[in-house]
């Protein structure tokens, strides 16, 4: 099974190759997971209104029969647009649900006016995979960085135990595609999760053209890995994958 995970921002590319994100483009996001033939994709940042449901419009485009979406927040990326995860999948998707993560209720100044930490968490879905129920969960974390704070500080431990908290309250094989917006080791954040033996499959190349590594696949110990890849683009952040398989 092939499984991606890709903060899309809303479908918005770099017309100049100048990391300014001021082009919307679906169809490049469409022809970019085309060409990798997944199996299952995670988003971040997808915009979702009455006009454009971008979740709805690439799973077409893929001829995937199942999705599911939860829109968290107003976009600063493009007015009347909710910023949402979503799970698309060529295999069933028997049940899904949204865990909120705690808001902090940070502030920033940004672009000249205040900027404020929007709600976070993990769509889960509950996918047949062959007969087998699989748990796939897609996250999104608030940059902590922006807000000058650091997501290892004590005052965050509360949502770093939510996290694994949401993780681990689960007896399924089990696949986490999320944009932590972490660049640190991920096995620091969530240590109970990596302890009860999951694994980062991902590599050690950076996920976006920062040269920054937020996004992460992590796997549990049912399952197995033979490759995964990242593929630089347009974006602002990079196209994720990894080839998995459940254990003998």
């Amino acid at each position: 099974m092939r499984i991606a995970t890709w903060n899309i921002g809303g479908s918005f590319i770099s017309s100049d190759q100048k990391n300014k994100y001021d082009l919307e483009n679906i169809d490049y996001f469409i022809d970019e997971l085309k060409s990798i033939n997944p199996d299952i994709v995670c988003f971040q940042e997808i915009h979702v209104s009455k006009k454009n449901d971008q979740p709805k419009i690439i799973a077409n485009a893929l001829d995937f029969k199942y999705f599911k979406t939860f829109s968290i927040a107003d976009s600063h990326l493009k007015n009347n647009e909710k910023l949402s995860i979503s799970i698309i999948s060529r295999f069933q998707i028997v049940s899904s649900k949204f865990n909120m993560l705690s808001n902090p209720n940070l502030q920033f100044i940004w672009r000249g006016k205040k900027a404020f930490s929007h709600d976070k968490g993990f769509l889960e879905a509950v996918v047949n995979y062959n007969g087998i129920d699989i748990r796939i969960l897609s996250g999104h974390m608030i940059p902590f960085r922006k807000f000058g704070k650091n997501f290892l500080d004590g005052k965050f431990k509360e949502i770093r135990n939510q996290i694994e908290k949401i993780i681990l309250n689960n007896e399924m094989p089990e696949i986490i595609c999320a944009d932590m917006n972490f660049d640190g080791e991920i096995d620091k954040l969530i240590p109970n999760v990596f302890g009860n033996g999951f694994k980062f499959i991902l590599g050690d190349k950076s996920t976006t053209p920062k040269g920054k590594k937020y996004d992460k696949i992590i796997i549990s110990k049912e399952w197995k890995s033979a490759n995964s890849n990242i593929i630089e683009g347009k974006a602002d952040h990079f196209l994720c994958f990894a080839d998995v398989e459940l254990n003998d």
